[in-house]
C-alpha cells in the first residue's frame, strides 16, 4: 500500500503547484523531484500506474507527469484513467527519444506536452508553465 505524505499543496501554498510524477525508474523520479521542488512545486511520486491511481484517490494532484513506457499499464493507459476521473488535469508525457509512435499517440489525449528523455530542464519547465496555464484559478 502506498502512503501519501500528509502535508497537502493546499496547506503549503498554491494548490495548482502539486505535481504527481509517475515513472518506473527511481532515479528519474528522484531527479525530477529535485528539479520540481527547486522550482517551487510540491511533488508526489509513483512507480506504477496502479500506485499513481492510489495517490490520486487520496490526494489528487493538479498536474501529472507520466512516463509513457512502464510495465503492466503504460502512461497512455494511465492518462486515460486520470482524464476519465479528473477531466481537467493537465498531463505532461515523458518518453525516450526513439519512441516517436508513442509520442504521436499522446496527441489523442490532448496532453500539454511530451518531453523527451534525456530531459532538458528548460523544456520541462516550459511544459509545467503550460500545464499551470491550463488550470483554472483556485477559488478562495
Amino acid at each position: 500500500m502506498y502512503t501519501v505524505v500528509t502535508t497537502s499543496a493546499m496547506d503549503t501554498g498554491d494548490p495548482n503547484s502539486y505535481v504527481l510524477v509517475v515513472d518506473d525508474e527511481e532515479t528519474i523520479r528522484g531527479f525530477l523531484r529535485r528539479w520540481l521542488e527547486g522550482w517551487g512545486y510540491r511533488v508526489e511520486e509513483a512507480a506504477s500506474a496502479a500506485e499513481a491511481l492510489e495517490v490520486m484517490n487520496i490526494a489528487p494532484a493538479s498536474i501529472a507527469v507520466l512516463d509513457i513506457r512502464m510495465p503492466v499499464h503504460d502512461g497512455l493507459w494511465l492518462a486515460e484513467q486520470l482524464l476519465a476521473k479528473w477531466k481537467q488535469i493537465p498531463i505532461i508525457m515523458t518518453t525516450g527519444g526513439d519512441d516517436v509512435e508513442a509520442f504521436l499517440q499522446t496527441q489523442r489525449f490532448g496532453v500539454v506536452a511530451c518531453v523527451m528523455k534525456p530531459f532538458d530542464r528548460d523544456e520541462l519547465l516550459q511544459a509545467l508553465r503550460l500545464a499551470k496555464a491550463r488550470l483554472r484559478p483556485s477559488e478562495g
